[in-house]
């Protein structure tokens, strides 16, 4: 990180509001640790901006006055939060760039000519988010809107914390108030060796192989199923849990926010972590099938066909601006180094998604002092 961001050029107005390095920032962990590090290494009397887009329907949602928010935005939020906490001797900006869909259609063409050969639906979903990430402009999160959230997600670990379900199962009625308290086996899913519930999940299976078995019923409802009682909840648990998410999505303070644009030249991307630790569905999936040898194999599969699969295609977005992208995470050393030790000290997919995958980066977080919102994989 200090040989990306230490010879950093700063701003032509010489404004001391103005950053000379931005994070892309998602609010994951990789994003996360990517801040944090970069605290240590710039001045701090110089801001760092954190840039996260989100994109919404301004004809459904009735304009910029009342823009949801995504998961990804709400995760971001938090862990914006957390950087305020954690290190308050820096001026975080949290630049918050909301998109309308007219205005993706408006930039669509030259979108596509900058990613060209690549013409995947995948490929212009990313690249569209970096060419706005890498423009900048967006409004400063209003300190209403971090209150929103925050107040938000401290009423949902309180209602997680005093429910005490009842359960039907079909061999009758029982309390549960206490998850510990349901005993175990092993999960009815060939391959998988997590543990399952004795009784009360429909599948046998455990929570992360029920969803998979509720996948073709969800399909075919057009939308989640949600037919669990012990993995999803009983109806009445889910819609409350819907109508506080909806609590939560629309603050009132929304688009009430400064109208900046961010002024740096370096960019700090995320790419190459979940390539080399693990980070993606697919590769639990590989996991499960074949195990640790064959995910090997697809890890290196992925970060030999990184420059041509990501890095033209992101560089050409970000470049577009007059931006410079550095990516720590491809870094030569770091690269030899998770190279050269075996795939399952870089994570453990026996441990449910958010907290096996990218194991050793998330101990990383915690060396650091960080701890990583998973709000939106709680949602």
């Amino acid at each position: 990180m200090q040989r990306r961001v230490m010879h950093a050029p700063t701003s032509k107005s010489k404004s001391t509001t103005d950053a000379s390095v931005a994070v892309l920032f998602s609010g994951g962990i990789d994003s996360v640790v990517l801040a944090a590090l970069c605290h240590r290494h710039v001045p701090h009397n110089q801001p760092i901006d954190l840039i996260n887009v989100s994109f919404y329907n301004d004809k459904t949602n009735g304009g910029n006055n009342n823009i949801p928010n995504s998961p990804d935005r709400l995760a971001a939020i938090l862990s914006y939060d957390e950087m305020l906490l954690r290190f308050p001797e820096r001026n975080w900006r949290f630049i918050a760039v909301d998109v309308p869909y007219q205005e993706v259609l408006d930039h669509e063409k030259h979108i596509r000519q900058l990613i060209s050969p690549l013409e995947s639906t995948m490929d212009f979903n990313i690249s569209t988010a970096f060419w706005f990430a890498a423009r900048g402009k967006g409004r400063l999160l209003n300190m209403d809107e971090v209150e929103n959230v925050r107040r938000g997600l401290n009423e949902k670990k309180e209602d997680t914390s005093s429910q005490e379900p009842l359960l039907r199962f079909a061999n009758g009625d029982q309390s549960i108030n206490n998850k510990k308290e349901i005993s175990k086996q092993t999960c009815i899913r060939p391959g998988c060796t997590r543990l399952a519930p004795v009784s009360g999940c429909l599948f046998h299976a455990c929570k992360f192989c029920c969803k998979k078995y509720q996948g073709p019923i969800s399909s075919y409802l057009g939308r989640n199923a949600m037919i669990c009682p012990i993995h999803n909840g009983n109806n009445k648990h889910v819609k409350e849990k819907k109508k506080k998410r909806e609590k939560v999505s629309t603050p009132s303070a929304l688009g009430s926010g400064k109208i900046t644009t961010s002024q740096t030249k370096i960019l700090l991307s995320g790419v190459g972590a979940d390539e080399q630790m693990a980070g993606y569905g697919r590769h639990r999936t590989t996991y499960q099938c074949n195990g640790y040898d064959a995910l090997q194999e697809e890890l290196q599969m992925e970060v030999g066909r990184l420059w041509i699969r990501n890095l033209g295609r992101d560089d050409r977005c970000l470049s577009d601006h007059g931006k410079e992208a550095r990516f720590p995470y491809l870094d030569e050393d770091l690269v030899a180094f998770l190279e050269a030790i075996s795939v399952d000290q870089k994570c453990n997919l026996d441990l449910p998604p958010g907290e096996g995958d990218k194991l050793i980066l998330r101990k990383v977080a915690r060396m650091i002092g960080v701890e990583v919102s998973v709000y939106s994989v709680q949602y």
